[in-house]
């Protein structure tokens, strides 16, 4: 991912502008002395090998922001009306969603909620394993993750669009905050394929696809990743169910943007399961909380 992103950046010219602040300069050398301290003195190696994985994630994360950004340079013409086109084909009309929330709030509030989980929900893929000893569960997420996040950016590429919210519901393209207080990436989007935006700042850094959804392919694989965890299985269908129902409405995403994102998800779980040698059926017959694996990813 890091030499994708190296020769993409070199070739459309784009260069990261990153402010190192003081909290910055000490998080690393903090995050190495913990590792060792873990490692070599305190002898428990389970921690140690969760901060690399977490680190390795984190990595991971900010090389699929940048390659979305690379991604969005491509100025192929946005492919919005094809993607409508595709929904209306589905039976799914945007108009019919939105007016349905409209006259139910408090169902609105609910999925707005369940989509801003993502960032808690990586969190817990990042500490359950550990308590629960499945150590190899967050480490093959992190493989689908990098699969996931890749392809995403690739196919992105090809089809670009600006989303729903743009092309249906019309919402202001000039502005980058919202007459509702919400906020449009568009012109990021439009600046990076314009060649008029070349300079990325690190801290904002966002994420910039329509096609097909990540947040439905993280979804996904937030599940699949703890499935292994019994008393987590319902709780995070439900949650997840929830957050893939309001990518439409939170993300602005059509409903073909969904169906992309599983199968990026589907593609990228049997990808890491071949990789690592795991048997997809495997799951079916996961241990309860606090079993050992002894088929730890390697």
């Amino acid at each position: 991912m890091t030499i994708l992103v190296v020769v993409w950046f070199s070739i459309a010219g784009l260069r990261v502008s990153v402010h190192v602040t003081p909290d910055m300069m000490a998080y690393v050398p903090g995050y190495i002395f913990l590792i060792v301290y873990c490692r070599l003195i305190w002898r428990k190696i389970e921690i140690a090998r969760m901060l690399i994985a977490v680190g390795q994630l984190t990595i991971v994360i900010i090389m699929g922001l940048m390659l979305s950004y690379a991604a969005s340079t491509v100025p192929f013409p946005y492919r919005d009306a094809e993607l409508l086109a595709l929904d209306r084909w589905l039976g799914f009309e945007r108009e019919a969603y939105m007016a349905f929330l409209k006259r139910h709030p408090e169902l609105r509030e609910v999925l707005y909620f369940a989509y801003t989980t993502i960032m808690h929900q990586t969190l817990l893929v990042c500490i359950v394993p550990l308590v629960a000893r499945r150590l190899d569960r967050l480490q093959a997420y992190i493989i689908a993750f990098a699969f996931a996040v890749t392809a995403t950016a690739v196919i992105a590429s090809f089809i670009p669009a600006a989303n729903a919210l743009i092309y249906v519901d019309k919402a202001p393209i000039d502005l980058s905050t919202l007459p509702d207080g919400g906020h449009s990436y568009f012109p990021t989007l439009e600046g990076l394929r314009a060649g008029t935006l070349r300079i990325i700042d690190f801290g904002g850094m966002e994420g910039l696809i329509a096609f097909p959804s990540f947040h439905t392919a993280n979804a996904i694989l937030f599940v699949w990743a703890l499935w292994p965890i019994r008393l987590l299985r319902l709780p995070m269908l439900v949650l997840n169910f929830l957050l893939i129902a309001s990518t439409p409405l939170a993300g602005a995403h059509y409903i073909v943007d969904l169906i992309g994102g599983a199968a990026v998800a589907f593609a990228s779980i049997f990808a890491t399961s071949r990789l690592v040698r795991e048997p997809l059926q495997s799951i079916t017959d996961a241990p309860i909380l606090g079993h050992v694996t002894t088929n730890p990813v390697a």
